[in-house]
């Protein structure tokens, strides 16, 4: 028991003391790790340029197959058109079947909107976290 119990204990045989080639090492290392560190935020730094930059050209080569997509089929729309006329049809229904021609391609195009959209909604996370819940709302496993 010590006789004075409001002293600090003595702490100095308890720690063990860091060699000096340790500590030496430590710092080799930490540099070592930093310079890892710096070497990695530089390649992330790069790479999200390039990808910047990939997605710029995608939507730029995006808008232009749209504008020759569209320029194909107003030359389809015409082809229709005068084979329509060529069949003894009036410039009236050779429209008619124009715009038929074109709801029905609306059409195909609104139903692959549609299911694309629905993915936007992470259906699989969805129903994984449904799951989970339930599990975990009924006194989970």
């Amino acid at each position: 028991m010590p006789s004075n119990p409001d002293a600090a204990p003595d702490n100095t045989g308890a720690a063990a003391s860091v060699s000096p080639g340790a500590a030496a090492e430590m710092v080799q290392w930490w540099q070592q790790v930093r310079t890892l560190a710096g070497d990695q935020l530089q390649l992330l730094t790069l790479e999200g340029q390039r990808v910047a930059t990939s997605m710029v050209a995608l939507v730029v080569c995006g808008l232009l197959t749209g504008l020759l997509a569209l320029t194909l089929w107003f030359g389809a729309l015409a082809q229709v058109i005068i084979l329509a006329q060529y069949s003894q049809l009036s410039m009236a229904q050779a429209v008619g079947l124009a715009m038929v021609i074109n709801l029905s391609g609306l059409w195909f195009v609104l139903r692959r909107c549609r299911y694309y959209s629905s993915l936007l909604r992470f259906p699989a996370t969805m129903q994984s976290l449904r799951v989970f819940n339930q599990t975990d709302g009924n006194g989970a496993q």
